[in-house]
């Protein structure tokens, strides 16, 4: 559940700095082109924008959703 919140929601912050900085083609391209937007977009808010919540929502989220997973099945009944 963590991966998807993470995920659909930085997908969403992603596409809306898209959205800013390029428009609807960039919106397009971003969706088009959704790994590479997860992957770049992030850091290009974080170095050109100084924002970096899509940093932390992308890459943290991802950490602690996989963290808590292998927490989870490390845990016995």
């Amino acid at each position: 559940m963590g991966w998807g919140i993470c995920g659909f929601g930085g997908l969403g912050i992603c596409l809306r700095v898209l959205y800013i900085q390029a428009g609807a083609w960039g919106v397009l391209g971003g969706f088009l082109l959704g790994p590479l937007t997860f992957l770049a977009t992030p850091w290009y808010a974080l170095v050109a924008l100084g924002t970096w919540v899509p940093l932390v929502v992308c890459y943290a989220g991802g950490f602690v959703s996989t963290a808590l997973i292998g927490i989870g099945a490390g845990v016995r009944y």
